[in-house]
């Protein structure tokens, strides 16, 4: 993850001044989480959830909707019975090669059965990069250095362009392109 440290040292603002540590901290939260919702991305670590209604059929994937997943940390499921079971990590089986990553039994199994009703299926992951890219790094900076030296929504009285191969290309390697 992008460190104050960094950000700092891009600005060129002395490591012992900490005046405006709490506007780059903010900047540095806003400029991932544009990363991410540009690039529909993971980009830091973080764990997700996600609910679903049941298992598909068979031996298929359940389609994951983050990427990259680092790992899932725990499937729960309400069997026919009622009761809530946990998959042991060793039943399951991750593939990242592809968008979206795939979640599938252990060779030779099959999905437990659960309950006919929705929401039945519990699917916590670790998602995002455990180091940020560096051309991910490259887009941040920018994004931070124009929000910090442009502090408001509009700026008047100069001519602005962006940046040849700027943050969008810089991006690009990353982003999820979405049919639908």
């Amino acid at each position: 993850m992008l460190t104050l440290e960094e950000v700092k040292a891009q600005r060129r603002i002395e490591a012992d001044d900490s005046s405006e540590d709490e506007l780059l901290t903010q900047l540095i939260a806003a400029a991932y989480r544009y990363a991410e919702a540009h690039t529909q991305t993971a980009i830091r670590q973080q764990q997700k959830t996600v609910v679903i209604d049941g298992f598909p059929p068979l031996d298929r994937a359940v389609e994951l909707p983050w990427l990259p997943v680092q790992g899932i940390d725990a499937v729960e499921f309400v069997s026919p019975a009622g009761d809530t079971h946990s998959l042991d990590e060793q039943a399951l089986r991750l593939d990242t090669r592809g968008d979206p990553h795939k979640l599938y039994p252990r060779w030779g199994d099959r999905w437990p059965d659960t309950i006919a009703e929705p929401e039945s299926v519990t699917i916590t992951a670790t998602v995002g990069f455990a180091e940020t890219p560096d051309d991910i790094k490259v887009a941040l900076h920018l994004l931070i250095g124009h929000w910090y030296e442009n502090r408001e929504s509009v700026v008047i009285g100069t001519i602005a362009t962006d940046v040849p191969m700027g943050v969008d290309m810089l991006l690009f390697d990353y982003r999820r392109h979405a049919v639908g």
